[in-house]
């Protein structure tokens, strides 16, 4: 996860923060999306797999970039 990491060491130099500020407002915005599940997100959720009862920043990037990889080799 070092490309990650340094993604997010990027995205907080260019808008001034620090890299502990990014991750929490990535983390709060997916705990935002998760306790708002509906219908049409709740598929989504369901085929993810984490550690905790919600997924990290990394967790989510992950499996979404996995997801996007298996459905563009479709």
């Amino acid at each position: 996860m070092k490309q990650f990491q340094k993604i997010v060491e990027k995205i907080a130099r260019e808008n001034g923060t620090t890299p502990e500020n990014v991750m929490r407002q990535m983390q709060r915005a997916i705990d935002q999306a998760y306790d708002s599940r509906n219908t049409g997100s709740a598929t989504m959720w369901a085929g993810m797999t984490f550690r905790g009862e919600k997924p990290t920043p990394e967790e989510l990037v992950l499996q979404l970039a996995m997801r996007m990889q298996g459905s563009s080799a479709r």
